[in-house]
C-alpha cells in the first residue's frame, strides 16, 4: 500500500445527497474546517430522483441533474472553489480503521491506495438495488435503475429506436415512474409486473392503488399484479425473455429490475458498527452511530416511525438532505435532533398524482392500532373554475382519540399541498378537531372555500358521532346480498355517460335523482338495505340524511362515489 498519509477534520464517504449537504453546511458553519468527500462514482451531487425524468426525455441532459439552481455544474472544482471543501471522485473507501481513525481509499482509475486520517467520519453510502430472487442473465438490456449509467444506457437505446417492448419488474415508485418514461414518452410497448396484488403495495391501500392502476391501463400500460417472475433468459438474438409463473414467456427488448433497494452497509459492517433489522446503520437522534466519532445519514441508515415508534427504512432524497444538515450542526457543536419520519411521498403516474403520508390501513393493523378510515372524492378547486381537477383522498385515524394516522391521495388534482399540510399537522399529533380547525389559503384559482381535508374530517365526525355508515370502493361487500338496493342519485345524463356496473349477487340498481327523491320516497321500502351512489359523495350524504330522517334504518354511503370506484 502506498503510505500517502493525509488528514481531514471531517471525512465524508458518499457524494450524492447526505454527503454533499453535510459538507456544504459544515463549510458554512466553520470556514477553517478541513473537509474531504470521497465519492466512488465519477458523478457527484446529482439528483437521483430525477433519473426517471431524464430517462423519459423530460429532462434534456444528465448534466441538468448536476447543476445548481443558478445553472452551474456541481463538479469537484465547484465544491473546492465555491463551497470550500475537497471532493475526490472515482475514489472508493474500502476500509475503516476505527482505532487509528483512518479510511483506506482506492483510486479506481489507477488502482492506487492510501490511508486518510479523520477527526470525524460521516458515512453517506446510500443504497444498492435488491438482488432479484430469480435467475437473470448478464446483459446490458436487463438492469436495475438506481444509478446514472442505468438511465443513460436506457435513454441512448430508446433514442436510437432499439427498444420496441419493455418489461418492468416491480410496481413501486421507480417502476411506476418508468412505466410513463417508456410507455408514454418513447412510445415503447410496456408491461409492468408486480408480485403483490396491487401497485405501490407498501404505501397505498388497495382501493387507492386501483386508481393508479386504472390510469396506467388507460395509458396502454399492461399491468400484471399478483404475478411471480421465475427467471429471465435470453433468446438466440440476445433479447430478454421473462418467465412468469402460470403464463407464457414474454419476449421483450429491455427489462428494468425495480425491486427496491437496501442500505449499502458493507463498510459499516466490516468495521463493526451496529446495524438494524433492515440492515441500515443504527444511529441515535443526533445521527451518531455506535462509534462516537462516526455519524451516518441518508439511505444507508434506519430511522424511527414517528407514529408507531418502530424502526423504519425509507430511502428518500428529502430525508437524506435533512440528515446532512443535522449531522453538520452536531459536528459543529449545535445540538440538533432528527425526530424520525412519517413517510411522506409523491409519485407521478402519467396524468395522475399519487401520494401518502403516515400509516395506511394495513400499516395501522400491523402496528396494533385500533383505527377507522374515511374516503372521499373532491375537486381541488371550485367546479366552476376552468382548471378544476379531481382527486380521491383517504384518511386513516385512531378510532378512540381521533388522532390522525395517515392520508393517501390520488387523482389529477393538486394532492401535493394536502400531503404537505397533513404531514405538518401530524408532527404535532393532530386530531380530527385540529383538521377541522386548520386555516387554509383560499381563492378560486387555488382551492375550494372548504378544503377536501375539512370535508374528510367532517365525514369522519359524521361516522364517529352520528353513526353514518360508509363503505369505500375497496370495502367488504359480502354483507350486501341480492336484496340490496343500490340507489344511484345522479342525473340521468350522468348515469348514461358513466353507468354504475352492478353485480347482481350484491343487489339491484335503482336510479332516482336527488332532486326527485323527496317526492318518490313512497316508492321505497323502509326495511330494505340501501347503498347510495353519486359522482363523488356529497349527494349520497344528503340522500342518507333524507332517508334516515324518513325512517329508513339501513343506509350506507359509497365513499367517493363513482369517481373513486371507477373513474
Amino acid at each position: 500500500m502506498n503510505e500517502m498519509k493525509k488528514k481531514s477534520d471531517v471525512v465524508i464517504v458518499g457524494g450524492v445527497a447526505a454527503g454533499p449537504k453535510t459538507a456544504a453546511t459544515l463549510a458554512r458553519r466553520k470556514q477553517d474546517i478541513v473537509i474531504t468527500v470521497f465519492q466512488k462514482e465519477k458523478e457527484i451531487s446529482y439528483g437521483t430522483c430525477g433519473l426517471p425524468y431524464y430517462a423519459s426525455g423530460d429532462i434534456n441532459s444528465f448534466e441538468e441533474l448536476t447543476k445548481t439552481s443558478y445553472d452551474f455544474p456541481r463538479t469537484p472544482d465547484f465544491f473546492r472553489r465555491s463551497k470550500g471543501f475537497e471532493v475526490i471522485t472515482g475514489a472508493e473507501v474500502t476500509d475503516i480503521n476505527r482505532e487509528k481513525k483512518t479510511v483506506t481509499v482506492k483510486i479506481l482509475d489507477s488502482g492506487e491506495t492510501f490511508e486518510h486520517e479523520y477527526g470525524t467520519l460521516v458515512l453517506a453510502t446510500g443504497a444498492v438495488p435488491n438482488p432479484p430472487p430469480f435467475p437473470t442473465p448478464d446483459s446490458p438490456n436487463v438492469r436495475p435503475f438506481t444509478r446514472p449509467g442505468d438511465a443513460i444506457g436506457f435513454r441512448q437505446m430508446a433514442e436510437k429506436g432499439k427498444i420496441g417492448r419493455a418489461l418492468i419488474v416491480g410496481g413501486g415508485f421507480i417502476g411506476c415512474e418508468l412505466a410513463e418514461a417508456a410507455g408514454s414518452l418513447w412510445g415503447i410497448e410496456t408491461i409492468l409486473v408486480e408480485k403483490e396484488p396491487q401497485l405501490l403495495p407498501y404505501i397505498l391501500d388497495p382501493e387507492m392503488a386501483a386508481i393508479a392502476e386504472r390510469e396506467m391501463k388507460r395509458q396502454d400500460i399492461e399491468v400484471i399484479t399478483g404475478a411471480m417472475v421465475e427467471k429471465i433468459g435470453l433468446d438466440s438474438d440476445g433479447n430478454p425473455v421473462v418467465h412468469i409463473a402460470d403464463r407464457e414467456p414474454v419476449a421483450v427488448d429491455y427489462v428494468f429490475l425495480c425491486m427496491g433497494v437496501h442500505p449499502e452497509n458493507a463498510l459499516a459492517k466490516k468495521c463493526g458498527l451496529a446495524l438494524g433489522e433492515f440492515g441500515g446503520i443504527v444511529v441515535d437522534s443526533h445521527l451518531r452511530t455506535s462509534d462516537h466519532d462516526i455519524y451516518a445519514g441518508g439511505d444507508c441508515t434506519e430511522t424511527v416511525n414517528q407514529i408507531t415508534g418502530r424502526k423504519l427504512y425509507i430511502p428518500m432524497g428529502s430525508l437524506a438532505n435533512r440528515h446532512g444538515r443535522i449531522i453538520a450542526e452536531n459536528i459543529t457543536g449545535h445540538a440538533m435532533e432528527f425526530p424520525g419520519a412519517l413517510g411522506a411521498f409523491l409519485v407521478k403516474v402519467f396524468d395522475f398524482n399519487v401520494g401518502a403520508v403516515g400509516l395506511s390501513e394495513s400499516a395501522a393493523r400491523k402496528a396494533g392500532i385500533k383505527y377507522s378510515e374515511v374516503l372521499g372524492s373532491f375537486a381541488d378547486k371550485p367546479d366552476y373554475y376552468p382548471e378544476s381537477k379531481s382527486m380521491t383522498v383517504k384518511l386513516v385515524y385512531e378510532t378512540e382519540t381521533g388522532r390522525i394516522l395517515g392520508l393517501q391521495a390520488a387523482g389529477s388534482g393538486d394532492i401535493c399541498r394536502r400531503i404537505d399540510t397533513m404531514s405538518a399537522l401530524m408532527q404535532s399529533n393532530a386530531t380530527l378537531d385540529d383538521l377541522l380547525a386548520f386555516e387554509h389559503g383560499y381563492a378560486p384559482p387555488y382551492a375550494e372555500a372548504l378544503d377536501p381535508l375539512h370535508h374528510l374530517a367532517a365525514i369522519a365526525e359524521a361516522r364517529q358521532m352520528r353513526g353514518v355508515k360508509f363503505i369505500g370502493p375497496g370495502g367488504d361487500f359480502s354483507s350486501f346480498g341480492s336484496d340490496t338496493i343500490w340507489l344511484d342519485v345522479r342525473e340521468p345524463a350522468e348515469i348514461e355517460a358513466e353507468p354504475w356496473p352492478i353485480d347482481e349477487k350484491h343487489g339491484k340498481l335503482l336510479a332516482i335523482p336527488l332532486n326527485d327523491l323527496r317526492g318518490r320516497l313512497d316508492e321505497l321500502d323502509k326495511k330494505s338495505k340501501f347503498v347510495i351512489v353519486c359522482k363523488r359523495g356529497p349527494r349520497s350524504y344528503q340522500t342518507s340524511t333524507i332517508l334516515n330522517q324518513a325512517g329508513f334504518t339501513d343506509v350506507t354511503i359509497l365513499s367517493g362515489g363513482y369517481q373513486a370506484a371507477q373513474g
